[in-house]
């Protein structure tokens, strides 16, 4: 290898100050206009996102690239690079960020050209210089001193390229990029990133260019180049492989295994072999105890170390298992966990996709910890590398999507599916060794879904040491380890499930009630009407004060936690922060104000690992008990829920069409509406009425001849019998009255696009 200048280490200051004296004149600041949060004061060109970026496999050098970079915005396409640069942007923040100094919109008729003046620290020769991109959106081309290194597709994963030969033999060294992002105008995966005119449903601003940290480190010729580790709680094992890059022979791979300092494991192999270490009565890994094994692995030729990496694995176990009453459950270290967590946008108002700082990554792990969670949703977006450590420090499960293309795929569309699916690849290899990240999200909500058994499958075989959710909300296909449902009626559902139904039931996303902050709006002008029902069940309440939201989100979660008795094993609120004009998160977009102050949402969080009351039975249900119901197909006359007139029929419920996925029905009915009446006798008005219904419509309830409630359980897009304990609320509750109490029903299927005729009730006394 021809041998570089040996120069001394140039900040990236003083190289800009040498080489365009015009940039003493251009001050990097935020653009102002919209609510930043507190770590943006902090930022400055010197100090953005100085973190080792890959906690996952360290090496002792490296350089970071991120900072002031030149910048132009052109039109057209496949432009070549540029000599000369107006403008600056603070990297890593994309092109739309205020932390960016630019914030202005990227079309897909523009490319992006970028350049960053470095140096080489004297101590790296003689060694491969690689350079290391966290995150581009979406297509890049990368010349280093005016030869092409080369090309990257894809918005969401890591890339890296060996720039040695390209480096000339100048004391400076330059980086150009050319990038295009077409946004959501195009196939590629692009989350939730919209074009202003296109902004509809739950949609944000773009992340264009260089978004996440960008780096450079030196590696011998011979160098470990990637690793995976896989922990075996059961045989107490865990075993690292290692790729080696270069001619290995004559090499050897020694792995050793540390518990604070201490060493406890130790073996060597030829390059490219699996080690196996016994790590024997293992300290496990969970979200109450995340602790965390050392590793070091050593490239060695003869007794020199040709290449050292640092690493570190948590002994932790997911898997599926069976809970006490016979419902699949997931099981942590063999043992059933429940969780608790948000709905992660991971959005930030000053930098976007990008976080502000690690202080402000840290700040939102550290929030779960304090509000009770066990579990993060990273929703349709790829984290920084630095959360998932942060996750792995402080014991949170999370559960990662793949990212969403904004059109219709196929598989005979060129850089549609099948980029899709590469990139999908590259995410589950990329943070791999996390042991955070217990479950994988393949699709969202129907969004561009697509072949769903077979990816599904294709993802259970390419990481086995997870579990796998084929499609989050809609669309469910019966594969997978989870049945996931949304959920955003006040009181949620799930469905009725024989004990042989072998996936467990989550609700992947529900509530999402709105409570506006006047003083932390990404729009300052937002206005909320206040949206509230307390005898119904409507969907996404919205509030003034912070007061009531806690007070109904205290009340939704109590009967969430009721839902455990059905088979319910993890609950994501939507969601962790507001975004954009989206105002139903725990915390305000600007992460300063907590709309529930952290330690009373954390006691309501525990709730759900309290076993669930049980209560006195006044109606049994029918599929257990059979029970006498008048009812009627069509409106009887008059004030039917208050009086006796009209003509009633006798059956016994449950009321619907035989199927085989349903218990046996009492009384055959298909027809869109049912009326249903019956007498029920109390020894004493109870402090709590529990009303427990199965059906797939919505269900008016009056008591005592007076409208009491409405359960919502129609969703369109299920097929599934949906079960729904909820308790009456006070107003409904003080219709009751010692001794005899009549209750009348009308059960709704008239907006069903897939009516599945059903209902059974009980009523259950606490």
């Amino acid at each position: 290898m021809m041998k570089r200048a040996i120069i001394p280490i140039i900040t990236t200051a003083c190289c800009l100050l040498l080489l365009f004296p015009e940039a003493a004149c251009q001050d990097w600041k935020p653009v102002q206009g919209q609510i930043m949060t507190q770590w943006a004061k902090d930022v400055t060109p010197d100090n953005v996102f100085n973190e080792y970026p890959r906690p996952q496999k360290v090496r002792k050098e490296w350089k970071n690239l991120n900072g002031l970079w030149d910048f132009e915005l052109v039109m057209g396409r496949n432009n070549r690079p540029l000599n000369r640069y107006s403008r600056k942007i603070l990297v890593p923040f994309c092109v739309e960020s205020a932390l960016s100094g630019i914030k202005e919109v990227v079309r897909s008729t523009q490319e992006m050209m970028y350049r960053r003046i470095f140096t080489i620290p004297e101590n790296w020769n003689e060694k491969r210089i690689i350079l290391h991109f966290d995150g581009v959106d979406y297509h890049s081309k990368i010349w280093v001193d005016d030869k092409y290194i080369g090309e990257h597709t894809g918005g969401y994963d890591a890339f890296s390229f060996d720039i040695t030969d390209a480096l000339s033999p100048s004391l400076e060294h330059d980086i150009k990029m050319v990038i295009w992002d077409p946004t959501n105008s195009g196939t590629q995966t692009v989350g939730k990133q919209t074009y202003p005119e296109l902004l509809r449903g739950h949609r944000y601003t773009p992340s264009s260019g260089i978004y996440q940290s960008v780096w450079m480190e030196p590696v011998p010729v011979v160098s470990i180049e990637k690793l995976a580790i896989l922990p075996d709680l059961d045989s107490e094992t865990v075993e690292v492989n290692s790729a080696i890059k270069g001619w290995a022979l004559g090499h050897i791979v020694r792995v050793k295994a540390f518990d604070n300092g201490k060493e406890v494991a130790s073996g060597e192999g030829a390059p490219g072999k699996s080690l196996v270490l016994d790590i024997r009565n293992p300290k496990t890994w969970s979200p109450s105890s995340p602790f965390l094994y050392d590793l070091k692995i050593s490239l060695i030729k003869g007794n020199v170390v040709v290449d050292e990496v640092d690493s570190y694995f948590g002994m932790r176990k997911i898997s599926m298992g069976k809970d006490a009453a016979g419902f699949t459950c997931i099981n942590l270290n063999n043992k059933e966990i429940l969780q608790v967590g948000p709905l992660d946008q991971g959005y930030w108002p000053d930098g976007l996709l990008t976080p502000p700082s690690e202080e402000a990554i840290k700040f939102d792990v550290e929030y779960l910890k304090k509000t009770g969670c066990n579990m993060d949703r990273v929703h349709i977006k790829v984290q920084p590398e630095r959360f998932y450590y942060w996750c792995d420090k402080m014991g949170i499960l999370v559960w990662q999507d793949m990212i969403t293309p904004w059109s219709v795929l196929s598989r005979s569309e060129i850089g549609g599916a099948s980029q899709w699916e590469a990139e999908w690849e590259k995410l589950i290899d990329q943070l791999y060794n996390h042991p955070s990240i217990v479950m994988w999200v393949v699709f969202n909500e129907g969004w561009v879904q697509y072949d769903t058994e077979r990816i599904t499958a294709w993802t259970m075989r390419k990481d086995p040491s997870r579990i796998v959710t084929n499609a989050s909300g809609w669309n469910d296909r019966n594969v997978g380890n989870i049945r996931d449902f949304h959920d955003y009626t006040f009181y949620p559902s799930v469905a009725y499930v024989p004990k042989y139904y072998d996936r467990a039931m989550v609700l992947g996303e529900a509530g999402g009630m709105d409570c506006i902050l006047k003083d932390n709006l990404w729009l300052k002008d937002q206005e909320l009407p206040e949206n509230i029902n307390r005898a119904g069940d409507i969907s996404r309440e919205g509030y003034n004060t912070t007061a009531l939201f806690e007070e109904r989100y205290k009340e939704f979660f109590n009967h969430v936690c009721l839902l455990k008795k059905y088979g319910l094993k993890a609950v994501v609120y939507t969601q962790i922060s507001d975004v954009e004009w989206e105002i139903n998160g725990w915390l305000s977009y600007d992460r300063k104000v907590s709309k529930i102050p952290e330690d009373r949402l954390a006691a309501i969080h525990k709730k759900f690992w309290d076993v669930p009351a049980k209560g006195t039975v006044s109606i049994p249900l029918s599929m257990y008990t059979p029970q006498d119901w008048n009812y009627s197909f069509t409106e009887p006359a008059g004030e039917w829920y208050k009086d006796n007139k009209g003509k009633w029929n006798n059956g016994k419920a449950p009321f619907g069409i035989p199927k085989v996925s349903i218990p046996e029905i009492g009384t055959e009915w298909n027809a869109p509406v049912l009326f249903l009446k019956k007498d029920f006798v109390l020894k004493a008005v109870p402090s709590a009425l529990g009303v427990v219904t199965y059906n797939s419509g919505i269900a008016t309830i009056y008591i005592n001849g007076q409208q009491a409630m409405q359960i919502n359980s129609l969703h369109r897009f299920d097929a599934e019998l949906k079960v729904t304990e909820v308790m009456l609320p006070p107003k409904a509750l003080s219709l009751l009255k010692k001794g005899r109490n009549t209750i009348a029903l009308k059960v709704d299927f008239n907006n069903t696009e897939q009516p599945l005729y059903f209902f059974d009730l009980g009523l259950t006394e606490y």
